[in-house]
């Protein structure tokens, strides 16, 4: 009898060579997506190496066919039905794995920001410079951390996708702001009450919600939370985001009291990977849009009221909450909301 011969495809991990991947350029978002649109427009279809390596096979396993008992063949024919599902289900998963990673998926608009290690792994096992292989019959492939197979690998992609339930309830936030600016009258108390929405946000949206895509993701119009954390770090204006200079200082890796590029990124990395710290600053920064919006769409005339009181307030008493005293978050994008958009941080009803 002669050996049987296993395409690698089908070879079980243990069993395998290990696989030297080629090396690639550094991956970007635009590359990245464009990896999983060719895949998406790929015919599916085998490779020339595939095709010979199951000529090979079927015609070495002709032979023994011709010459088994029932069994044999039976065993053989078995083979052959389980080659070509394993074959069909590898194709299929890449091109599954290219529409879950696509730039109309939930993966928002920087993969590489989400995946950060998994990045290459995925974009190897679309381009199919990553083979499958088996653990117990089951289906998967070696990644940058060990061995996955076909679900979890769906599962990892899945939860770094965006928190699309608190976005929502950020944006509904936001909306209701602004309408309940347009309905303070003039005469009334408009302060907007900051401690109340910071704690409203943080406990019913931040501390439930994903707060690894509350900073990496577009929550709000283009604004990213850690995008505009690392600028004002940069620029020093980092008390725009709730950040002390003790803070900054104590964060800062030369410790020579100037923030580069470099440290402004290792001193945001520090604060991304700190959950306590990290959630207070969330709330800070979505109760700020809030807050924003709600001033930018009061009447003139209550505006105009509510900023002499702080005015007069500011005299007598350190400023701790409202127009006037809290740091000014520039929101010029359209901002799609229920029931409208903001536009230039005012809602326009549709």
């Amino acid at each position: 009898m002669q050996e049987e011969y296993t395409p690698q495809v089908e070879q079980p991990v243990e069993e395998m060579e290990p696989q030297i991947q080629p090396e690639v350029e550094p991956i970007t978002d635009d590359s990245f997506f464009q990896v999983m649109k060719n895949e998406l427009n790929r015919d599916a279809k085998f490779s020339e190496e595939e095709m010979a390596a199951l000529r090979e096979k079927f015609e070495n396993e002709k032979v023994e066919y011709a010459n088994g008992d029932k069994e044999t063949q039976a065993k053989l024919e078995a083979g052959v039905v389980q080659t070509g599902e394993r074959m069909f289900n590898a194709e299929e998963f890449r091109k599954s794995l290219a529409s879950n990673l696509d730039a109309d998926s939930g993966i928002g608009h920087s993969p590489t920001e989400k995946l950060a290690n998994y990045t290459n792994d995925m974009v190897n096992i679309v381009n199919g410079n990553n083979e499958v292989s088996y653990k117990d019959n089951m289906p998967g492939y070696e990644l940058s951390d060990g061995w996955k197979s076909f679900n979890e690998i769906d599962d990892l992609v899945k939860s770094r996708y965006v928190d699309e339930t608190s976005k929502s309830s950020i944006q509904t936030l936001i909306e209701d702001s602004s309408r309940q600016a347009n309905d303070v009258q003039k005469g009334e108390d408009a302060t907007f009450n900051y401690q109340k929405e910071y704690n409203n946000m943080l406990e019913k949206v931040i501390e439930t919600g994903d707060m690894k895509s509350l900073a990496t993701d577009k929550i709000f119009g283009n604004r990213v939370f850690k995008d505009d954390l690392m600028k004002s770090i940069k620029m020093g204006k980092y008390t725009d985001m709730g950040l002390t200079e003790a803070q900054v200082m104590e964060l800062d890796p030369t410790k020579d009291g100037k923030i580069s590029h470099e440290d402004a990124a290792i001193i945001t990395s520090s604060i991304l990977r700190d959950d306590d710290m990290l959630k207070n600053y969330l709330a800070d920064y979505y109760t700020k849009a809030m807050e924003q919006n709600y001033y930018n769409n009061l009447s003139p005339e209550v505006r105009k009221a509510t900023q002499t009181k702080q005015n007069l307030d500011n005299e007598s008493k350190a400023p701790t909450t409202g127009l006037m005293s809290r740091p000014q978050l520039s929101i010029q994008d359209e901002v799609k909301v229920k029931g409208g958009v903001i536009r230039n941080g005012k809602f326009m009803a549709t």
